[in-house]
């Protein structure tokens, strides 16, 4: 078999455990869920499944991974406010995701909603607490002082986006993601400027 090929056939068996993990946890939720489920509904052998996965957690995490790198593109490639200066706030992951909630609302409810688990949770959360670093922490300087550090201004910050990412997947997304990340914004930039001292 061609390399090709090969790529294929292993995406092709990472795309079935992911979609089967999927699917499970909406019907019973992350922490029910089983190795031996997993493989049932993706119909493949135990062995498959532990040639690309080492458990179920890693089996989530690669599910999360590809979310991680589209946030980072969009963080990348956001562009600055008319107004923007060397302190700007541009929190440039929140409108990518949110437009990929809606986009893969079945995927969203299963991993932030009340099936995701503690383990998913916390991966979401340490997933956004990172973007978040990426795009604050050069903002900062390097020995100044802060009204608040820049560690609680991260908590607050990624706490606000989720807890709004939750309510509006909750609700059925009762306005656009444009308008949700509005609100996201007007509720959290200028408490983010006033912490770090950000003009």
């Amino acid at each position: 078999m061609t390399a090709r090929g090969e790529d294929r056939r292993v995406q092709r068996t990472r795309g079935l455990l992911q979609n089967a993990l999927i699917e499970l946890m909406l019907e019973k939720g992350y922490e029910a869920v089983t190795v031996q489920d997993i493989i049932d509904r993706a119909n493949v052998g135990r062995s498959t499944f532990y040639g690309h996965f080492l458990d179920k957690d890693r089996l989530l995490l690669s599910t999360l991974e590809s979310l991680r790198s589209l946030l980072i593109q969009a963080m990348d490639s956001a562009p600055s406010s008319s107004e923007g200066g060397p302190g700007e706030v541009r929190l440039g992951f929140s409108l990518a995701m949110f437009h990929h909630a809606r986009e893969h609302l079945r995927l969203y409810r299963a991993i932030v909603g009340r099936q995701g688990g503690a383990i998913v949770q916390q991966q979401i959360q340490r997933i956004l607490t990172d973007l978040v670093r990426r795009e604050l922490a050069p903002l900062v300087k390097p020995g100044a002082g802060t009204p608040v550090s820049l560690e609680v201004t991260l908590l607050y910050t990624v706490s606000a986006f989720h807890a709004l990412l939750t309510w509006w997947l909750d609700h059925d997304l009762p306005c656009s993601a444009e308008e949700i990340d509005r609100t996201f914004r007007t509720l959290t930039v200028p408490g983010i400027k006033a912490a770090l001292e950000l003009r």
